[in-house]
Protein backbone atom coordinates (compact mmCIF):
# COMPACT_ATOMS: atom_id res chain seq x y z
CA UNK A 1 0.00 0.00 0.00
CA UNK A 2 0.96 3.26 -0.95
CA UNK A 3 1.40 5.83 2.08
CA UNK A 4 0.02 9.19 1.91
CA UNK A 5 -1.33 12.25 3.90
CA UNK A 6 -4.60 13.42 3.58
CA UNK A 7 -5.49 16.78 4.02
CA UNK A 8 -9.53 17.55 4.71
CA UNK A 9 -10.70 21.22 4.82
CA UNK A 10 -13.85 20.99 5.60
CA UNK A 11 -16.52 17.88 6.18
CA UNK A 12 -20.53 18.75 5.78
CA UNK A 13 -23.58 16.86 6.69
CA UNK A 14 -22.25 14.01 7.43
CA UNK A 15 -24.50 11.30 8.70
CA UNK A 16 -23.39 7.68 9.30
CA UNK A 17 -25.53 4.71 9.18
CA UNK A 18 -24.45 1.44 10.77
CA UNK A 19 -21.60 -0.29 10.15
CA UNK A 20 -20.62 2.64 8.11
CA UNK A 21 -16.87 4.20 7.77
CA UNK A 22 -16.11 7.35 7.83
CA UNK A 23 -11.74 6.87 7.20
CA UNK A 24 -9.83 9.83 6.85
CA UNK A 25 -6.08 8.38 6.48
CA UNK A 26 -4.61 5.05 5.14
CA UNK A 27 -6.27 2.00 6.53
CA UNK A 28 -4.57 -1.53 6.30
CA UNK A 29 -8.27 -3.17 6.49
CA UNK A 30 -11.98 -2.27 6.59
CA UNK A 31 -14.83 -4.68 7.54
CA UNK A 32 -18.41 -3.45 7.34
CA UNK A 33 -21.30 -5.78 7.71
CA UNK A 34 -24.93 -4.65 8.38
CA UNK A 35 -28.05 -7.39 8.73
CA UNK A 36 -31.29 -4.87 8.83
CA UNK A 37 -34.58 -6.15 9.60
CA UNK A 38 -37.29 -3.43 8.35
CA UNK A 39 -40.70 -3.95 9.50
CA UNK A 40 -43.83 -1.55 8.67
CA UNK A 41 -46.97 -2.13 9.82
CA UNK A 42 -50.27 0.07 9.40
CA UNK A 43 -50.84 -1.03 12.78
CA UNK A 44 -47.39 -0.35 14.95
CA UNK A 45 -47.96 -3.46 17.51
CA UNK A 46 -45.18 -5.72 18.16
CA UNK A 47 -44.05 -8.31 19.81
CA UNK A 48 -40.92 -9.23 21.71
CA UNK A 49 -38.45 -11.68 19.76
CA UNK A 50 -41.40 -11.01 16.95
CA UNK A 51 -38.40 -11.08 14.30
CA UNK A 52 -35.44 -12.90 14.67
CA UNK A 53 -32.60 -12.46 11.89
CA UNK A 54 -31.99 -16.62 12.62
CA UNK A 55 -35.71 -17.06 11.09
CA UNK A 56 -34.39 -15.81 8.15
CA UNK A 57 -32.41 -17.82 5.69
CA UNK A 58 -30.58 -14.70 4.05
CA UNK A 59 -28.75 -13.54 6.91
CA UNK A 60 -26.94 -17.17 7.34
CA UNK A 61 -26.21 -18.08 3.79
CA UNK A 62 -22.32 -17.15 2.86
CA UNK A 63 -21.69 -14.86 0.18
CA UNK A 64 -19.60 -15.73 -2.32
CA UNK A 65 -17.03 -12.43 -3.25
CA UNK A 66 -18.27 -11.30 -6.83
CA UNK A 67 -15.65 -12.09 -9.34
CA UNK A 68 -15.23 -9.36 -12.33
CA UNK A 69 -16.61 -10.31 -16.00
CA UNK A 70 -13.23 -9.00 -17.17
CA UNK A 71 -9.87 -9.01 -16.11
CA UNK A 72 -8.70 -5.38 -14.71
CA UNK A 73 -5.21 -3.98 -14.88
CA UNK A 74 -4.74 -1.13 -13.04
CA UNK A 75 -2.04 1.20 -12.90
CA UNK A 76 -1.64 3.91 -10.41
CA UNK A 77 1.04 6.87 -10.07
CA UNK A 78 1.59 8.31 -6.96
CA UNK A 79 3.31 12.22 -7.89
CA UNK A 80 2.55 13.40 -4.38
CA UNK A 81 2.88 12.30 -1.14
CA UNK A 82 -0.37 13.99 -0.01
CA UNK A 83 -4.38 13.89 -0.46
CA UNK A 84 -5.49 17.29 -0.62
CA UNK A 85 -9.36 17.64 -0.37
CA UNK A 86 -11.07 21.27 0.05
CA UNK A 87 -15.08 20.12 0.20
CA UNK A 88 -16.22 16.69 1.26
CA UNK A 89 -20.30 16.98 1.26
CA UNK A 90 -21.88 13.33 1.56
CA UNK A 91 -25.57 13.82 3.18
CA UNK A 92 -25.90 10.24 4.35
CA UNK A 93 -23.67 6.79 4.54
CA UNK A 94 -25.96 3.85 4.20
CA UNK A 95 -25.15 0.83 6.01
CA UNK A 96 -21.99 -0.99 5.71
CA UNK A 97 -21.09 2.06 3.12
CA UNK A 98 -17.32 3.35 2.99
CA UNK A 99 -16.33 6.98 2.29
CA UNK A 100 -12.38 6.97 2.12
CA UNK A 101 -10.19 9.46 1.72
CA UNK A 102 -6.67 7.59 1.88
CA UNK A 103 -4.78 4.40 0.96
CA UNK A 104 -6.20 0.67 2.25
CA UNK A 105 -5.17 -2.79 1.12
CA UNK A 106 -8.00 -4.73 2.22
CA UNK A 107 -11.77 -3.56 1.86
CA UNK A 108 -14.85 -6.09 2.38
CA UNK A 109 -18.63 -4.60 2.82
CA UNK A 110 -21.88 -6.16 3.01
CA UNK A 111 -25.40 -5.34 3.81
CA UNK A 112 -28.58 -7.43 4.21
CA UNK A 113 -31.98 -6.31 4.16
CA UNK A 114 -35.37 -7.59 4.90
CA UNK A 115 -38.65 -5.77 4.00
CA UNK A 116 -41.40 -6.77 5.60
CA UNK A 117 -44.84 -4.98 5.10
CA UNK A 118 -47.97 -5.88 7.34
CA UNK A 119 -50.73 -4.10 5.63
CA UNK A 120 -53.95 -4.13 6.59
CA UNK A 121 -56.93 -5.04 3.66
CA UNK A 122 -60.27 -3.63 3.18
CA UNK A 123 -63.35 -6.56 3.68
CA UNK A 124 -64.79 -7.00 0.29
CA UNK A 125 -67.79 -4.94 0.20
CA UNK A 126 -71.14 -6.95 -0.11
CA UNK A 127 -73.54 -5.84 -2.75
CA UNK A 128 -77.11 -4.60 -0.94
CA UNK A 129 -80.15 -6.29 -2.52
CA UNK A 130 -83.61 -4.38 -2.89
Amino acid sequence: MHRRTSHVKKLNSLSIDDSSVLQIGDSKEINAQANVLAVQREKAIFYAHEFEFEDYAMFSVPLSPPCPVEPMCLDTFHDCSHIHVRTVHVPFAAASSLIHIGSTDHLTLETRVKNIRHLLRDEPKRERRS
